[in-house]
């Protein structure tokens, strides 16, 4: 199978890894607890036998290992592999992006200030047999144990997967040259007989999305590793030839706002409120082909907490004006707004400076690298306004709230460019936590907590157009993880010969 990536993955390390192009090296070469059937959100068993037993109030998580399954190197995996896994998370020597999603895990904290050992709430109690304890009932836990940060490693080899990754997936890793190319080859020993279909993935690196899509239309790669660009966009969904290889699908996204509540003008309120009322949504959308629906909530559709209720405030250029002017604002003020320096963000920085312009808002615009962005955005008092999005981690709404929203995140480095603490809000997120039944209920109450405040503006849910290659056979995107390469085969070619897609072809 050949595949094309604009970027080189960060790192092979499967317990740092949140690039686009390690996100999907990690689906190939690596196996987690739980995975998602097909183009699905359902979680199904894969390195567990079964799905949990849950027992102690819904905080003590037992789970079977499958067995059988071994790593590249030969090694069985067992309960001791996770254990050390997952500890490593915790670790602050390996700066995981996601340590907030286990600071429920019991223990984990605490080996943070201590590293020593492994985590105390993490226990194999037997060599197939693994039991995790939380502080308290976590009903997306499950999720988390699909992440793939979760991706189970041998015991010790932390050091080695940045540059050398080591796993139990269903491709091994043959060769990375940097800014030229990854070589997969299929895993002879995968517990999951039959799998993968191809013998190999070749992914060639710093090839932009504008060349994949004319090299996958001549017929050079079977996948595109990065979004299909804005700009073709018509010419591809109208092209009759590439029908078929056509996949449309809504994406577990939200485009939107956020506004700095410890910058001034936005810690106050009515500033929020007036900028919420300038945004013309659906002007929006016509930016990016229509790829998308105009944002109800914070929660996209398909996500656990999402409500057909609309909670978001309409277009009213001259109610906005009037709430300026009640904020001490009356002629409006100038500032600056923090985007990426890619599409879809270039289509859409202008349209916002247009709109809030129209309510006496002077915004200057400051397209940055993604890495640059970040760093920025996540440091205190230094972007009034950025321009972002979120892709769910998981299909339950505590990934949105906990990440970008929640008191826990308005630190230095964290996701919550607001800097924004409603503990109501979190009290909502953490009641639908412990109670699965009304979780969804709690979710919208933290939605509604969030929206009457303003500290973030949701712009639009997004919808994904993928293009396969002709030759590619059994392609459908998973809503998680996009990609599942070990279900797709190539097809005969026309002269009856297979292209097996192999590590050379």
């Amino acid at each position: 199978m050949q595949v094309a990536f604009q970027s080189d993955p960060d790192t092979f390390d499967p317990q740092v890894c949140y690039d686009a192009t390690c996100w999907d090296n990690m689906q190939m070469m690596f196996d987690r607890l739980y995975d998602y059937k097909a183009a699905t959100t359902q979680i199904q068993p894969e390195a567990a036998a079964s799905m949990p037993v849950v027992s102690g109030e819904g905080k003590v998580y037992t789970i079977a290992i499958r067995q059988g399954m071994t790593f590249d190197n030969g090694k069985p995996v067992t309960a001791a592999d996770f254990v050390y896994t997952f500890s490593r998370i915790c670790d602050p020597a390996t700066k995981s992006p996601v340590v907030g999603f286990w600071n429920a895990v019991a223990g984990c904290q605490d080996f943070a200030k201590n590293p020593v050992g492994s985590v105390s709430g993490i226990k194999a109690t037997g060599k197939y047999t693994l039991q995790i304890t939380l502080t308290q009932s976590d009903a997306a836990f499950t999720y988390v144990l699909a992440m793939p940060h979760a991706s189970v490693i041998p015991a010790g080899s932390g050091a080695q997967q940045a540059q050398h990754p080591l796993g139990s997936g269903p491709f091994e890793l043959v060769s990375y040259n940097s800014g030229q190319s990854i070589v997969l080859k299929a895993n002879p020993h995968y517990w999951n007989k039959g799998l993968p279909y191809v013998d190999g993935v070749n992914e060639k690196l710093g090839v932009t999305s504008e060349v994949q899509l004319l090299e996958l239309e001549k017929g050079q790669i079977d996948l595109m590793g990065d979004p299909l660009p804005n700009s073709d966009y018509l010419s591809v969904i109208n092209n009759k030839s590439l029908a078929s290889q056509i996949n449309h699908r809504q994406s577990l996204d939200t485009y939107f706002l956020t506004l700095n509540t410890k910058v001034k003008p936005f810690d106050n309120p009515k500033v929020r409120e007036a900028v919420s009322y300038a945004i013309d949504r659906n002007f929006l959308l016509k930016l990016v082909n229509g790829q998308g629906s105009p944002a109800t909530g914070f929660i996209p559709p398909g996500v656990t907490g999402y409500t057909n209720e609309n909670l978001v405030n309409p277009l009213n250029v001259a109610k906005a004006k009037q709430l300026l002017a009640q904020a001490g604002y009356p002629h409006g003020f100038t500032t600056t707004l923090y985007s990426w320096n890619t599409q879809p963000w270039t289509n859409l920085d202008p349209a916002i400076q247009q709109q809030l312009a129209a309510i006496g808002i002077t915004v200057k615009v400051q397209p940055l690298q993604q890495s640059t962005f970040f760093t920025l955005a996540g440091t205190p008092g230094k972007a009034p306004m950025t321009l972002t999005f979120w892709v769910a981690d998981y299909p339950d709404a505590s990934d949105f709230f906990q990440a970008l929203t929640s008191c826990a995140a308005a630190i230095p480095g964290g996701q919550n460019y607001s800097f924004y603490c409603n503990k109501q809000a979190d009290a909502d997120v953490n009641a639908g936590l412990a109670d699965p039944a009304n979780a969804a209920a709690d979710y919208v109450k933290a939605d509604k907590e969030l929206l009457a405040d303003n500290p973030v503006i949701p712009l639009y849910f997004g919808t994904t157009t993928s293009v396969s290659g002709a030759s590619v056979g059994g392609f459908f995107a998973n809503p998680i993880w996009d990609w599942e390469m070990d279900y797709y085969w190539l097809k005969q070619s026309t002269s009856g010969s297979s292209n097996s897609g192999g590590l050379g072809g």
